[in-house]
């Protein structure tokens, strides 16, 4: 039954987004993007909205909303443009089949990597009050201090067909890739007849590495085959492959100055050859004392399904692609004026979405608005600075107190020894440094393929030039820069460089650029193995949480919580980050006292309340916080989590203290260790109650 219910659900979903592709087509030249401008638009007018009075949940408008769309399909029967659009549906069906596979078969929402903070950020949404929302890490400060506009649009998916919060971000994850996988294949029709070429270039976006990927393979043995046919050989056989590939994975996105790259010492089976690939890069001397390599990561398209964060760098691939998408019908010659406007309307889009990447996507605009002038078109000034105030109106409320939350991050110059060692530079960018030089003696389309081929060129200079200054330091200093602009750099350069060198007139051009994909595709191997041999225990579990609650008492707990009206929860917080501590909020739709203080801190800079309320809870759990009564009625505490074993041993320290407010229901067996939540005898009624 849950699977037919899943079928029908995205079913509608579909159906919704194809009603919205109909009525945005009539405008536009390519269905492919009138889908993703109608979301854009859809969201962020409901963004703009929800800042002045929050609508709730919507699970009441997907009836009328469906209803619109089936009509929009039936009166588009037999019109002109009918079979270009169920040709685009094709497209973003395969698309959406592929992402949602791999979140339908690794849909865990750990609390490693970002998965659970972009979780957080998608719970602030859900409940669709007036924004900002109730910080559901901080209550009951606003959440007003972070670029998650892609976030709130998850959440407008799980308001309206009324999911869990990790089916809404599992949904959402499926749902931006494959949008992006579509603009994908805009780009490569505008340039590429053979349709063999054009799925190329998309699987070399999907499926493809770095310039590390196939450098790795040369460098690194494989996996031995199994001695023998025996269950447990082959067994080992299926963990080798696994391991094998997860390391691959890492490797060709952020081996260059990791601890295996510093010393290649961990590296399974190293030889000569890796040394000549990958030389050693720690100077002698060293700069100062304690100095360390720079980690450089390159976190591109395909690794994103991998690591499966629905975080900022994958609206920022998004929009990439809805540019290039844009840039490319431009010169189609049809609907200019209006893909201008477009075109400046995603500018403030990118700032809210993935701001890291809105100085690069400043550049590539500028890199166009070159080429026009060089090739003797116009500029629709004023469509496309029309778009841009548009969409700067819409996001100015949000703005306006995103600016008074968001840190000073200076930008400074790279110097020294924190610059790329030339050997990595090389290893990890060939494939679009090739296609760069490519594009420069591309004939077929000479300025564009030029214009592109300098602009990516000059991305690269910057990155390599200039580094946001954040809270990170060390052998950390540029790893978010680069992390942020070289992937979205790569992805660019592949799609837009790889569209016109694989559409060339010239053999060489076309032959060569198909020669460098398929290495790239080495990662497809890898990517596969880890398909094949990984554990998928939680498969088909979408909202995210089985790796928890197959704990029957945790999973008792998690019913009886979903049921409980809106308000604090109060976890144990035993460490700084990357813990269990806000699940319990997290996965029900709640908000927790206080949810990871050391991300707290990037975002909020030195906060000392926050380190001061951590050292609260902590005595809290420990029995030693003096009127432990009166400080969770003066923060509002309406639930109180015991689900760690070593937590249990202070039920007998902590109930007699709060047992004239609190009530306690045990969800462990008698046997086991003491496990259970304390309720709030008169609850907080609502969110209004926290903000005051």
């Amino acid at each position: 039954m849950q699977t037919i219910y899943l079928a029908l659900t995205l079913g509608l979903l579909w159906l919704n987004i194809a009603g919205l592709t109909l009525a945005t087509q009539r405008f536009l030249p390519d269905s492919h993007i009138a889908r993703s401008t109608g979301i854009i638009v859809l969201c962020l007018v409901l963004f703009f909205i929800e800042h002045f009075i929050g609508l709730g949940t919507l699970h009441w408008l997907w009836p009328f909303t469906t209803t619109l769309a089936i009509y929009l399909l039936y009166k588009n029967r037999g019109s002109e443009r009918e079979s270009q659009f169920w040709r685009a549906e094709i497209i973003f069906g395969i698309a959406f089949f592929y992402c949602f596979a791999w979140r339908y078969s690794f849909p865990t929402i750990y609390p490693s990597s970002e998965r659970i903070t972009d979780l957080y950020f998608i719970s602030n949404y859900l409940p669709g009050n007036t924004l900002p929302p109730i910080d559901n890490w901080n209550p009951p400060h606003a959440f007003d201090f972070y670029y998650a506009f892609q976030h709130y649009a998850a959440a407008l998916v799980g308001r309206l067909l009324s999911f869990e919060p990790g089916t809404t971000y599992n949904v959402a994850f499926a749902l931006i890739t494959s949008l992006t996988i579509t603009l994908a294949w805009s780009v490569a029709s505008q340039f590429i007849k053979s349709r063999a070429l054009k799925m190329l270039l998309v699987a070399t976006m999907v499926f493809g590495g770095t310039g590390i990927s196939p450098l790795a393979h040369l460098a690194f043995d494989g996996v031995e085959p199994a001695k023998n046919n025996s269950e447990q050989e082959q067994t080992r056989y299926q963990q080798r492959q696994a391991h094998d590939a997860f390391k691959m994975l890492i490797y060709s996105a952020r081996f260059v100055g990791s601890r295996e790259d510093v010393t290649l010492e961990a590296l399974h089976n190293s030889n000569s050859l890796s040394r000549i690939i990958f030389p050693e890069i720690k100077p002698e001397p060293l700069p100062n004392k304690g100095w360390e390599p720079r980690e450089l990561p390159m976190e591109n398209f395909g690794y994103q399904f991998f690591v499966g964060d629905y975080h900022p760098p994958l609206g920022g691939f998004f929009l990439l692609l809805f540019t290039l998408a844009l840039l490319a019908a431009i010169e189609s010659g049809v609907r200019v004026k209006l893909l201008q406007a477009l075109l400046g309307f995603s500018v403030p889009v990118m700032l809210i979405t993935n701001t890291w990447t809105f100085p690069m996507q400043g550049l590539l605009l500028m890199g166009w608005v070159a080429y026009r002038y060089w090739d003797k078109k116009a500029v629709n000034w004023d469509w496309l600075i029309a778009g841009g105030l548009l969409a700067g109106l819409l996001i100015y409320p949000f703005f306006t107190d995103f600016a008074n939350g968001s840190l000073s991050t200076p930008v400074k110059l790279v110097t020294g020894f924190d610059h790329t060692p030339i050997s990595r530079f090389l290893a990890l960018l060939w494939p679009l440094l090739l296609l760069i030089v490519m594009g420069l003696f591309e004939p077929k389309y000479r300025k564009w393929s030029i214009t592109i081929a300098l602009t990516i060129a000059f991305m690269l200079f910057v990155s390599e030039m200039i580094y946001i200054d954040d809270p990170t330091e060390g052998k950390y200093l540029r790893t978010n820069s680069v992390m942020k602009w070289w992937g979205w750099i790569y992805v660019g350069g592949l799609v837009s460089l790889g569209a016109v060198c694989l559409g060339s007139s010239q053999k060489w051009i076309r032959w060569g650029t198909v020669i460098i994909f398929l290495l790239v595709n080495v990662y497809a191997y890898d990517v596969a193995r880890h398909w094949i041999y990984s554990t998928k225990g939680a498969i088909g579990k979408l909202a995210g949480h089985e790796w928890y609650t197959s704990d029957a008492s945790h999973r008792d707990m998690f019913n009886y919580l979903k049921t409980q009206p809106f308000g604090i929860l109060l976890e144990n917080v035993p460490d700084n980050a990357y813990m269990n501590s806000s699940i319990y909020a997290l996965f029900n739709n709640k908000a927790i006292l206080l949810g990871w203080p050391s991300h707290l801190r990037t975002w909020h800079g030195d906060v000392p309340q926050v380190w001061h309320l951590t050292n609260e809870i902590r005595q809290f759990y420990q029995g030693k916080l003096a009127n432990s009564a009166d400080w969770l009625q003066a923060n509002k505490v309406n639930y109180v989590i015991l689900a760690r074993h070593q937590d249990a041993q202070m039920f007998t320290l902590i109930d007699p203290q709060i047992k004239h407010d609190y009530t306690w229901q045990r969800f462990s067996p008698q046997h086991q260790g003491v496990k259970g939540i304390w309720t709030r005898k008169v609850l907080f009624e609502n969110q209004a109650d926290i903000r005051q």
